[in-house]
């Protein structure tokens, strides 16, 4: 529940507008927060998968060679 503080130069409505913007700007940061998140974490992700694969060729090479 959204508390509103009541302005006496406000009406109701322009106050409550105020409390709907004021919670949209914090979801909107922690949706930030969250997306900026996600993409380290893809990132790395990618990073593991590219060390991963270079890793696997040394070793099919390797292998073919019979070392």
């Amino acid at each position: 529940m959204i508390q509103v503080q009541l302005d006496f130069f406000k009406t109701a409505q322009e106050c409550e507008i105020d409390a709907l913007r004021i919670a949209l700007e914090k979801t909107t940061k922690t949706l930030e927060k969250v997306r900026k998140g996600t993409y380290a974490e893809i990132n790395a992700l990618k990073k593991r998968v590219l060390e991963l694969e270079e890793r696997l060729a040394i070793i099919e090479r390797n292998i073919c060679n019979g070392k």
